[in-house]
């Protein structure tokens, strides 16, 4: 029994110090989760306006362009549950905040995080923002992903000296350059058919209550929510599903006449947006995020400036008119 023991030992305890090695160099890489973590630490009390969001979101909002302090505090494939545990976390210390930024795109309302193709990335919430998991392996880097792609991350980062942020000092998505676009007709296609997803009343339902705890959160905060739904190039646009893309768009248009913290505007076929903008179909570059954030700046500066009142915004008989443009794009249009 000793002998088997000890023999044991001698073939297990390798494969444990393999283990807690590539663990303890995996979460040494510095990456996007782990540095906006410890920007929320340092200066949420500063903030005035927050992203958050998906990919939509880390790539399409560039808070240099904004007049207020800002922070893109989105990532890939995050999902309304996650904003919603970023901004309980750091809720006692937003002291300064004034504007909640949420997209609401095709997907938003049907998906979740943990049930994703992408839910491997979960484990960056407990590892990185101290948010709870309670699957045992959200915990460990070596236990979420394959040790092939975690050997290849030790190389890039230790041997080639490759950095895994993509990140900009304020969150923004820097790797979608205007340089290196797709094929804009075959990801927009492809984007449309993996973005379409079966009907799943139960999910749907949780995001709708994922939505209402962020605005109450906000009226807490005495904050605005801007809901928004992300420029699209026509190749993704006309290959979606009408019936969930209805859906999604009365639904956030609902919510938002509930409540009289919240603004929704609706930027998808908005022609001020070109293929030059464009990183993929459903993405924008550095030059369509320039464009975006300052469209959405803009509307924020007449907030300040005429208030907002039952989803609209107050103005004067001097009404600018950039203002009233931004207005008319509040209704859907197909």
């Amino acid at each position: 029994m000793k002998r088997f023991v000890k023999k044991s030992l001698f073939f297990v305890l390798p494969l444990i110090l393999i283990f807690i090695s590539m663990e303890f160099l995996l979460r040494n890489i510095p990456n996007d989760y782990k540095f906006k973590k410890e920007y929320l630490d340092n200066h949420s009390q500063n903030i005035e306006i927050l992203c958050l969001g998906s990919s939509h979101t880390y790539y399409g909002i560039n808070p240099a362009y904004f007049n207020k302090k800002s922070f893109n505090g989105s990532h890939v494939s995050q999902t309304l549950d996650y904003d919603l545990k970023i901004l309980r976390k750091y809720q006692d210390r937003l002291n300064s905040l004034k504007y909640i930024l949420i997209p609401i795109s095709y997907f938003t309302l049907y998906s979740k995080l943990d049930r994703g193709i992408e839910s491997w990335r979960v484990k960056n919430y407990p590892l990185y923002y101290n948010i709870q998991s309670y699957n045992i392996k959200d915990y460990s880097e070596v236990l979420s992903i394959n040790t092939g792609t975690n050997a290849r991350r030790i190389y890039s980062y230790y041997i080639k000296k490759n950095e895994e942020i993509t990140t900009s000092e304020l969150g923004y998505g820097t790797s979608h350059s205007s340089k290196n676009q797709q094929d804009l007709i075959k990801s927009g296609i492809e984007a449309a058919k993996r973005h379409t997803t079966k009907k799943d009343d139960t999910l749907f339902n949780e995001n709708i209550e994922n939505l209402k705890s962020i605005i109450q959160l906000a009226q807490q905060n005495k904050s605005i929510v801007i809901f928004f739904t992300p420029p699209a190039y026509y190749t993704y646009s006309e290959n979606l599903n009408p019936n969930q893309l209805e859906k999604t768009v009365n639904t956030i248009n609902k919510i938002a006449k509930e409540y009289d913290n919240t603004l929704y505007i609706n930027y998808m076929h908005d022609k001020r947006f070109h293929k030059s903008d464009f990183f993929d179909a459903d993405h924008l570059n550095e030059i369509g995020a320039e464009k975006l954030t300052k469209l959405l700046n803009n509307l924020i500066n007449n907030i300040e400036k005429y208030g907002l009142y039952n989803n609209s915004i107050l103005y004067g008989d001097s009404a600018a008119p950039n203002l009233q443009r931004d207005l008319s794009l509040l209704s859907w249009r197909q």
